[in-house]
């Protein structure tokens, strides 16, 4: 009794196109997953000086252990390129504070005062000093 052994070249259900869209179609899903898992930030709010050459790019983000807050200075040279840099956090309050945030900038654009009304709490002012916006990282 002699066994042939079946031919190398057998044809299969599953073609080299299905497997490419399979393929493709798992790392979109996966990429989704990913993106979608990442939380948005609680409130933010993008302050544009009188002039329109400094901007304040604020955000928060917070979880029942307390809030991150990011706030970036964005100022336009003379040439058209931009300088970002970071400007250190200003409060620790572990709830959202900037529900509601109204700007009022300083004559020169060296310094802003902010009045921010929380979703739950009193309203409050703080005055952010340009120049302390030195973060890089």
């Amino acid at each position: 009794m002699t066994i042939t052994p079946p031919p190398d070249n057998q044809s299969t259900v599953i073609t080299i196109r299905i497997f490419i869209v399979a393929a493709v179609l798992l790392i979109v899903g996966a990429m989704a997953a990913v993106w979608f898992s990442i939380p948005g930030p609680d409130t933010r709010h993008l302050l544009v000086s009188p002039s329109g050459t400094r901007s304040l790019d604020m955000a928060e983000l917070c979880t029942p252990v307390g809030c991150n807050r990011v706030t970036v200075l964005d100022v336009t040279q003379a040439d058209g390129s931009h300088i970002r840099s970071g400007c250190p956090p200003q409060r620790a309050e572990t709830v959202p504070l900037f529900h509601e945030l109204t700007a009022s900038w300083s004559a020169d654009e060296t310094s802003v005062t902010l009045d921010f009304t929380p979703k739950e709490g009193a309203p409050g002012q703080m005055t952010i000093a340009l120049a302390g916006c030195i973060l890089t990282e």
